[in-house]
C-alpha cells in the first residue's frame, strides 16, 4: 500500500532533524564554531515548523474529508499536499520580502538558511511525488522503450493536471 507522502516527508524531515541534533551536540563538544551551531539550531527550528505544519494538515478532523463523497482518497492526499506546498511558498514569499528589507547582515544569512531549508523540502517533496514516474520514464527511453515512457508522460501529465484542478478548487 503507497503512504501519504506527507507522511513520507514528514519521516525524511524527522530524520534530518535528528541528525542535525547530532551534529549540533558534537559540535557543541568539541567547541567548534558558534555561527555554525546556531545556523544547525535555526535549521532544527525551520525543519520543526514544516513537521508542525504536515502533522497539522493531516491530523484534521477526518470527518471533515469523509463528507466529502465522491472524493477519492488519492484526490485528499494531493488536496493536503497542495495545501502544504502553498504553506511553504507562501512563507518563501514572505522570507524573500523580509530579505530585501533587511540590513543585518546575521539576520539576512538566518532567511537565507531559512529559504534554502524549505526549498529544499518542496525539492524533496516533488522528488517523492514524481521521482517513481520520472525514472520509470528515463528507464523506458534507455531501453528504447519510447511507447512505454510516452504512456508513462501522459500519466504524470493527468497527474498534474489533477493537481491543477484541486489547487483551482482549493483556491475558490
Amino acid at each position: 500500500m503507497r503512504k501519504h507522502k506527507l507522511i513520507e516527508l514528514r519521516k525524511i524531515i524527522d530524520e534530518r532533524i535528528g541528525s542535525l541534533t547530532e551534529e549540533v551536540e558534537i559540535a557543541t563538544n568539541v567547541k567548534l564554531n558558534p555561527l555554525y551551531i546556531a545556523d544547525r539550531k535555526d535549521e532544527i527550528e525551520f525543519l520543526r515548523w514544516t513537521a508542525t505544519i504536515i502533522n497539522s494538515i493531516l491530523s484534521r478532523d477526518t470527518d471533515r474529508k469523509q463528507v466529502q463523497l465522491g472524493t477519492t482518497k488519492m484526490r485528499l492526499e494531493l488536496a493536503d499536499t497542495i495545501e502544504f506546498e502553498n504553506t511553504l511558498n507562501k512563507r518563501i514569499e514572505e522570507l524573500n520580502l523580509k530579505l530585501k528589507e533587511s540590513n543585518n547582515l546575521r539576520e539576512s544569512n538566518i532567511l537565507i538558511n531559512e529559504l534554502d531549508t524549505l526549498e529544499s523540502i518542496l525539492g524533496r517533496l516533488s522528488d517523492l511525488k514524481y521521482g517513481d514516474k520520472a525514472r520509470a520514464i528515463e528507464i523506458a527511453e534507455s531501453n528504447n522503450n519510447y511507447q512505454q515512457a510516452d504512456r508513462l508522460r501522459k500519466q504524470l501529465i493527468k497527474i498534474q493536471d489533477t493537481e491543477d484542478e484541486i489547487s483551482a478548487q482549493i483556491q475558490n
